[in-house]
């Protein structure tokens, strides 16, 4: 007795995996963005504060400034500035894991919203 294999599921399947592609992979919402921006922003945190207690130790050790003056200028290193032509300067640490899928996130939920 030999098997036969039947062939009609295969039919069924076409339609199916054209519908699955045609669909947005996932809504993303305010609140996901939202909570995907703070946890991009603690791991930028954590990922600065080394380097702001470094130049802020280096700007005390050459005592130009004072303490106080050298720690509330470094407090916001690495963070999104404008330039002297009102541009944003990129700030530091965007390309971390979590900062991309905040990025990304961000992208869909314009995307979504652009379209009717």
């Amino acid at each position: 007795m030999a098997l036969r294999y039947n062939n009609s599921g295969k039919y069924l399947m076409i339609p199916l995996i054209c519908l699955l592609a045609a669909t947005p992979a996932l809504a993303v919402t305010d609140a996901e963005v939202k909570k995907l921006q703070q946890q991009c922003e603690a791991v930028r945190e954590k990922s600065l504060a080394p380097i702001r207690a470094q130049r802020t130790q280096d700007c005390i050790d050459q005592q130009l400034r004072s303490k106080d003056h050298c720690e509330r200028y470094y407090t916001s290193y690495g963070n999104v500035a404008p330039w002297p032509s009102a541009a944003p300067q990129q700030g530091y640490f965007y390309n971390l894991p979590e900062c991309q899928a905040w990025l990304q996130a961000q992208d869909a939920l314009r995307v979504g919203r652009s379209r009717p």
